[in-house]
Order: C-alpha cells, then sequence, then structure tokens
C-alpha cells in the first residue's frame, strides 16, 4: 500500500456533523430530516476502489432510528439518497486518508424500538380530550404499563418483519431482477390472499396503500412459506428451512395475539427477543 494514505478514517461524529451541514447547504432537506439523529460509521473494505492508486474501497453506514428508517422509500428514493449522499461523503473525506466513498447504506437502530414515553403521552392526551365529555373515565395504571409493553413488543415484531420483506426482496432482484414476483413459485392460496388483499385496499381508499411490491400484501407467515417454496435461492443464508421458517411461525403466533389486542406476557416476549436477535445476526453475516 502506498505510504502516502494514512487509511485512517476521521472521526465520525465530526464527519457526520459536516455531512448534516453540507445536505442543509445542498437544499437537501428531506434527506437532512431522515438523517438528523442517525449514527454513522465507517465500513473500509479489503478491496481497492480502483478510482485512485491503492485508494481503499469505503461504505459509509447511516444508522437510523426505525422512525426515520421507515420513512425511506426503498422503491422509489433509495438510489436518489445514495448517489447524493456517496457524492457528499466522498468530497468530505479527507483525500490523504486513502478512503474512497464508493457506496452509503441505510440500517436501522433496532435498540432503540420501544418509544413508552410517546406512548405515555398519547395516553395523556386521550384521557385529556374525553375529559370533558366523560369526567369519571381514567384508564387503570395496569392498562398503561401493559401498553407500553405491547407498544415495544409490537415494534419488534414490524422491524423483524420488514427486514425480512427487505431482505426476500434484495435476494430476489439479484437473482430475477427487478419483475422477480412471477419467477417465484408462489402458492396458489397466496395468490389469491394477495388478490383480496388489493381488493379489499380498492374498495377502502382511507387506508394507505401498502407498497409497490407484493411482499407488502403477504403476512408474516407467508414470507416463511416464500423462503421455503423458493429454497433454492435462499439457502446460502440459512442453516436449513426449518431454521427460519420456525422462527417465523413462533414470530407470527405472537404477532397474531398482538393483532388481536391479547396481552403478551414475559415467555412470549422472550421467544420474541430471541428469534429477532437469531434472524438479524444470521441476515447480518450475508450483508454486502
Amino acid at each position: 500500500m502506498s505510504s502516502d494514505f494514512s487509511y485512517d478514517p476521521p472521526d465520525t461524529n465530526q464527519y457526520f456533523k459536516a455531512v448534516l451541514m453540507s445536505l442543509k447547504k445542498k437544499e437537501h432537506v428531506a434527506l437532512y430530516n431522515i438523517l438528523k439523529n442517525a449514527q454513522c460509521s465507517f465500513n473500509v473494505s479489503n478491496s481497492f476502489s480502483r478510482r485512485r492508486w491503492n485508494a481503499m474501497y469505503t461504505t459509509v453506514v447511516f444508522r437510523l432510528p426505525m422512525v426515520d428508517y421507515d420513512r425511506i422509500d426503498f422503491e422509489k428514493e433509495d438510489d436518489i439518497y445514495r448517489t447524493t449522499l456517496i457524492k457528499i461523503c466522498d468530497n468530505l473525506m479527507p483525500p490523504e486518508t486513502g478512503l474512497d466513498i464508493m457506496h452509503v447504506e441505510f440500517s436501522p437502530q433496532f435498540e432503540t424500538i420501544g418509544e413508552a414515553n410517546n406512548l405515555e403521552s398519547d395516553l395523556e392526551e386521550i384521557k385529556s380530550a374525553l375529559h370533558e365529555t366523560a369526567a369519571e373515565f381514567a384508564l387503570p395504571s395496569d392498562i398503561t404499563e401493559k401498553g407500553q409493553q405491547m407498544a415495544e413488543v409490537y415494534l419488534y415484531l414490524y422491524a423483524v418483519e420488514n427486514y425480512l420483506r427487505l431482505f426476500v426482496d434484495k435476494v430476489c432482484t439479484k437473482i430475477y431482477g427487478d419483475d422477480y414476483f412471477n419467477k417465484l413459485n408462489i402458492p396458489k392460496s397466496i395468490l389469491n390472499s394477495i388478490a383480496v388483499r388489493k381488493n379489499q385496499e380498492d374498495k377502502n381508499q382511507w387506508i394507505s396503500i401498502r407498497g409497490a411490491s407484493e411482499l407488502f400484501y403477504l403476512d408474516f407467515k407467508e414470507i416463511g412459506t416464500l423462503i421455503q417454496n423458493n429454497w433454492d435461492i435462499f439457502k446460502p443464508y440459512f442453516p436449513d428451512p426449518s431454521w427460519i421458517t420456525s422462527k417465523i411461525d413462533e414470530l407470527g403466533n405472537c404477532r397474531n395475539l398482538v393483532a388481536h389486542n391479547s396481552f403478551i406476557g414475559d415467555h412470549e416476549r422472550d421467544v420474541i427477543r430471541v428469534n429477532f436477535k437469531s434472524i438479524l445476526r444470521q441476515l447480518n453475516s450475508f450483508r454486502n
């Protein structure tokens, strides 16, 4: 390697502040608002960038709170955001480091899920709003406490379910291209369910559209069925079909309880956390 380069990245906090300032200056308001609460890190690969002699291929990773991560439209805006950030991040990287910014990545901060304070504030707002018309109304304290616990449970399930959707989308696009869904082995029962859900969506225009991909019309367990029925393209990522489908089934059972407003106890919360972490650890080992 060239002695002209240090290969030492700058301080991440100062670098991230410079990125945000640059976004503001260049009037990338939407992207600034998404990233302002993120955490920044560098991933320096063992490969040369081939842009400069002996400079290294480097990725800047932005880890966002779930509320901000969910605001990125990966179907429409992801490429635009990446292109903008790559240019800004590379311009801000000191040239003497020998780190060429070739890619940026967005990932969720799963440790930030569970907004108990926000939920508590909302409950207080509800009680205040109802006070004039129902002076005797009061939520028992145990409902407030259980509501906070259930909010955390829901966010765990929401995060892992959509993380799996993004993973499936990435794998299928890599193998079959953008028009991959019609090339997959999908049971007729699932195709019928998708059609029914789309029809209901057309009738109820006040309900937000799920997403541009059919994957967003699958429920949790149907994602597991899709993986199992197309195991030839997913087997590099999991030990065996039962490893992932069993975890999805367990999480799906807990999700059904949440959907029906049933309280989930300590055992179910432990199942969710363990499976959540296992799936993320397994998939993170294959990120590229």
